[in-house]
């Protein structure tokens, strides 16, 4: 697996925290009350997020005007 984040499709819980500088438990969190999307892998424990569901919990600070 690459070590490059901004090019990987799917990241572990711990590569996401890193990526956007959480810990892992703040990441479950997410999962948890459903503010995430991640896969298990059948019969693994092993969980995985896409990056773009990771990038979707990202919002603008302040709004945009029109």
């Amino acid at each position: 697996m690459t070590d490059n984040l901004e090019e990987t499709p799917l990241m572990t819980v711990e590569q996401a925290a890193s990526y956007l500088q959480l810990s892992t438990s703040s990441i479950r969190s997410y999962i948890r009350s459903g503010n995430l999307k991640a896969f298990r892998i059948a019969g693994k424990r092993k969980v995985l997020i896409q990056r773009s569901d990771l990038l979707a919990l990202l919002e603008p600070t302040r709004p945009t005007e029109s």
